[in-house]
């Protein structure tokens, strides 16, 4: 466990976006049902996550200062090298978290992670264009994070005030949900071989784009109940549930694979869903009922993570690499 934390992979951030997701979940839940204890439940998520993020970031810290190689290959691999604009976005998931608490702290916070996902971005972008050992083969819904984790912005960035900013990162992240869905879909569909077992849990990122893009779409926007949902809106909801569909029928070839890091994929998705459909229930009260169920099979499995990834490190999980 030591070793681990002394120098954990960079896809290990994803523990930050799941708990941070978790957190959010269960304070939009007290929102709109009106229950106290529930900002306690959310408070205690969002502890776990800051402590998560402190622990992984100094390990990352220490892994930069006595293996930097090891970070240099992390780099150079064209699917981990995705998982570093994780970090960014959790920092500005954590922002989102710690704004109903200090609005100044949740500020510089935002600012340091909409600064840093910015450079991520770019980074990854420049390294897709002109890194010449990249193929199709190595396409995979991991992809996402970088690009389309701009859309995650905005959560924090309107309550902030931050109009401009949020609007240009949803732009940006919308138009990379279109290009890198095409080109994921491509490689699952007409792409041999198929994606190995390790990276088959990252499937379950395809529900994220539409659900936080929905979610930031309306703190954008300024949707009232009165107004009703847009048509975007509408869509955006309407795909966020399709991929929850197709997720379903994709359950047991999931439960069947060996426990990798890659199962956090599972984790941040499944909460952005939650917190989309307790949105979507302020304007079609029937959704209520798909918003407790979302809510407690993403606490079930997020506790049941981030449990069975301790026992993990604990136990040195041969599967738990990287």
């Amino acid at each position: 466990m030591r070793t681990f934390l002394a120098a954990p992979p960079v896809s290990a951030f994803a523990m930050v976006m799941g708990l941070s997701g978790l957190s959010l979940t269960w304070s939009k839940f007290s929102q709109v049902v009106q229950v106290e204890f529930a900002q306690h439940v959310s408070l205690a998520f969002g502890l776990l996550a800051v402590g998560v993020f402190v622990v992984l970031a100094l390990g990352l810290l220490r892994k930069q200062l006595q293996t930097p190689e090891k970070l240099v290959e992390e780099w150079n691999h064209p699917v981990k090298s995705s998982f570093f604009g994780a970090i960014s976005v959790g920092v500005c998931l954590l922002a989102a978290v710690i704004v109903p608490y200090s609005f100044q702290i949740a500020e510089i916070v935002w600012l340091l992670g909409a600064g840093l996902h910015l450079i991520a971005l770019l980074a990854v972008v420049n390294a897709w264009v002109h890194r010449e050992s990249l193929q199709a083969a190595h396409a995979c819904p991991v992809w996402f994070i970088p690009a389309v984790g701009n859309v995650v912005i905005p959560l924090a960035g309107v309550k902030l005030g931050y109009f401009e900013i949020s609007w240009f990162f949803f732009g940006v992240g919308l138009i990379f949900w279109v290009v890198l869905l095409s080109l994921v879909m491509h490689r699952l569909m007409f792409v041999q071989p198929a994606l190995p077992d390790r990276l088959k849990p990252t499937m379950a990122i395809f529900l994220a784009p539409p659900t936080v893009a929905f979610s930031s779409w309306l703190l954008l926007t300024q949707r009232t109940v009165e107004q009703g949902l847009d048509p975007f809106a509408h869509i955006l909801i309407a795909i966020g549930f399709f991929f929850a569909f197709f997720l379903i029928t994709q359950f047991k070839k999931f439960a069947q694979l060996p426990f990798f890091m890659s199962w956090w994929a599972y984790s941040f998705p499944s909460a952005s869903f939650t917190v989309a459909a307790f949105n979507y229930a302020l304007f079609v009260p029937a959704a209520i009922y798909v918003a407790y169920i979302a809510l407690i099979f993403t606490t079930i499995l997020i506790v049941g993570l981030f449990i069975r990834t301790l026992m993990a490190i604990h136990m040195k999980d041969p599967h738990w690499v990287d």
